[in-house]
């Protein structure tokens, strides 16, 4: 007859509590991943915020009489005058005023020149097919600008609380898709402005 030993009932435990430590070790790295995209870590040097300087006011679906539902796909940017603050209800603006995050806001009297910027739009997350290499619509007209019917805007400038409309090729945004806009300037090389809407 075989007895176990004081020490394999030692062992035991010890196999029993690396056990748990790995679990817990795994489901706390589950959890960050689950909500890394929601906190914004101030000591990340990597990390560059993006304004929200030219926003998403509309996406219509019917066609320009208002009748006929024919996904006309016609999206309005509006350049919002008003500093960004930060939305309570959203969990990631939440979680970021508890994290002691701050918004820095850019110049909102600035005036853009619209041959500066290009845009470059996703629908559910996939790049949208349309070439805009200026945000003039003067300018734009001549250029090749595949999935773009039109674009409406007046002068070269783009000033606080002004819009800007592009009519995309129809049925490129349907109703509830989830439509970004990156807007970039060229002189700096960088996207300054990102909005987010549900069409």
């Amino acid at each position: 007859m075989i007895r176990p030993d004081a020490d394999d009932n030692g062992a035991m435990n010890v196999q029993a509590i690396m056990v748990l430590l790995l679990l817990t070790v795994l489901l706390v790295a589950i959890l960050f991943a689950a909500l890394s995209h929601f906190i914004r870590f101030p000591f990340d040097p990597g990390m560059q915020t993006t304004d929200r300087i030219f926003e998403i006011t509309a996406v219509r679906h019917y066609s320009e009489d208002g009748v006929t539902m024919n996904y006309d796909s016609r999206l309005t940017l509006w350049y919002n005058d008003s500093p960004d603050t930060f939305d309570i209800g959203d969990p990631a603006d939440l979680l970021a005023v508890y994290c002691g995050y701050s918004r820095d806001n850019p110049d909102r009297t600035r005036q853009y020149v619209k041959d500066d910027l290009t845009a470059q739009f996703y629908c559910n997350g996939e790049p949208v097919y349309a070439v805009i290499g200026t945000l003039d619509a003067h300018l734009f007209i001549p250029t090749h600008h595949n999935g773009v019917q039109y674009m409406t805007g007046t002068g070269s400038v783009w000033c606080p609380n002004a819009k800007i409309t592009i009519d995309f090729r129809d049925g490129t945004f349907r109703p509830g898709d989830v439509v970004r806009v990156e807007v970039r300037s060229k002189s700096a090389g960088r996207v300054i402005s990102a909005d987010t809407a549900t069409a």
